[in-house]
């Protein structure tokens, strides 16, 4: 699974992706180890593909950013719906193939969602 995050700037506007080595992953969150320091709610974009498909610019906001030797491990969880409340269908049917496509080890169980 290939994995980048961007942080946003006060304008709202993404900063330059950086690298990213996936822990966990299910449709509604992710963990990851990336040299970026995050700070807890605050909004990324993520970027991400495996085998086939591809999601850009995902946006998800952060739940724990804590450090881990060189790195920081960071958990995320994805914002799926748009201003106006409704989901994102589109985006929901990619993390679900994306999910599907990626090997058993990183898996995270929808049974394990953080609340």
């Amino acid at each position: 699974m290939e994995l980048s995050v961007s942080s946003i700037n006060w304008l709202g506007q993404p900063k330059k992706a950086a690298p990213a080595e996936a822990i966990k992953f299910n449709r509604f969150n992710l963990t990851f180890n990336s040299r970026c320091k995050l700070k807890e709610g605050q909004l990324i974009l993520v970027n991400m593909s495996a085998g086939e498909h591809t999601l850009r610019e995902v946006s998800a906001r952060v739940d724990r950013c804590e450090r881990c030797g060189p790195s920081f491990q960071t958990s995320v969880k994805f914002v799926l719906e748009r201003p106006d409340k409704k989901p994102y269908r589109e985006a929901i049917a990619i993390l679900k193939s994306i999910e599907k496509a990626i090997p058993a080890t990183i898996k995270a169980p929808l049974h394990m969602q953080e609340t």
